[in-house]
């Protein structure tokens, strides 16, 4: 399940970390009064991940705005639930027993048992496409990892929720649309490569993502990059999945960085390194530090 842990962005577990911050950034710039703070998170952590981080409320309350990755209330619309299952469904021609073998079919019901206790049948599946399962298959894995978790209760949503309740305005750098295409708008034929891929390396999935998880917890987002690179060989994947969207992103804030003082929830993958969020504003003039 390399590929598909970092596609689904990551899994993390267990205890709260004394390590100093390196998932919460400090952005500013001399002689410019608005300053910035940007907050990896992870899409299926508890919320508690955060508590360690001092300076996160006082960031928050002194944010003119608030920005995710999605605004998550306009996700969670009815209308945006049925836009997504739209994305899910596979052509007529290209459902799961049309591009699959019986071989493989078998392969992908025995990676989905233990998450279903078997009473899954197979066939339930043939109408969505294979990235969906992928994206089932590590959210399942987390949801090990943290039993009881409901993702809409992670820390995407929470944050959300309290820069809500502190009558700050909360937008999303990406539509549903955008992200709807970009997990599930690949070639059919790459979907079952990467799924298959998945199936056969599940049995060294939990401790990878247990890695991860310590990893997220300590704030080492270098060595949370480092795993997310060993799982994925593929560059097209990188420039879809991470780059080309930090660069996007980076040019949103930078719009509005000169005038506002914001607050970034994105997930931690697109912080660090030479193509990541945080260099992209240090080359832009700003000063990008840990928030202590």
């Amino acid at each position: 399940m390399k590929k598909i842990v970092s596609l689904a962005l990551l899994v993390v577990m267990t205890f709260a970390s004394s390590v100093s911050a390196q998932i919460l950034w400090k952005v500013e710039k001399p002689g410019d009064s608005h300053t910035t703070y940007i907050l990896g998170t992870h899409h299926f952590a508890y919320p508690s991940a955060l508590d360690s981080l001092t300076q996160l409320q006082p960031a928050l309350e002194n944010a003119d705005k608030f920005y995710g990755e999605l605004d998550m209330a306009k996700m969670l619309t009815q209308e945006s639930m049925m836009a997504m299952q739209q994305f899910q469904v596979a052509p007529a021609d290209s459902t799961l027993d049309k591009v699959m073998t019986p071989a493989q079919l078998d392969a992908v019901k025995a990676a989905l048992d233990p998450f279903t206790g078997g009473q899954v049948p197979i066939e339930m599946f043939y109408p969505v496409k294979p990235a969906v399962i992928s994206n089932q298959l590590a959210a399942a894995m987390a949801m090990q990892i943290f039993p009881g978790l409901n993702p809409m209760e992670g820390i995407d949503k929470t944050m959300q929720d309290r820069a809500k309740a502190l009558g700050k305005p909360v937008e999303g750098l990406e539509t549903m649309e955008f992200q709807m295409g970009m997990l599930f708008g690949t070639p059919i034929e790459k979907q079952v490569k990467d799924l298959m891929k998945t199936v056969s390396e599940m049995n060294t999935e939990n401790e990878r993502a247990i890695d991860m998880a310590k990893a997220y917890l300590n704030h080492d987002l270098d060595s949370l990059m480092k795993l997310i690179i060993e799982e994925n060989s593929d560059p097209e994947d990188y420039e879809r999945i991470l780059y080309t969207r930090n660069d996007n992103w980076a040019k949103q804030l930078l719009k509005e960085m000169p005038s506002k003082s914001l607050m970034v929830v994105v997930g931690a993958a697109h912080l660090p390194g030479e193509k990541g969020l945080l260099e992209q504003l240090r080359k832009a003039g700003y000063t990008v530090t840990p928030a202590e």
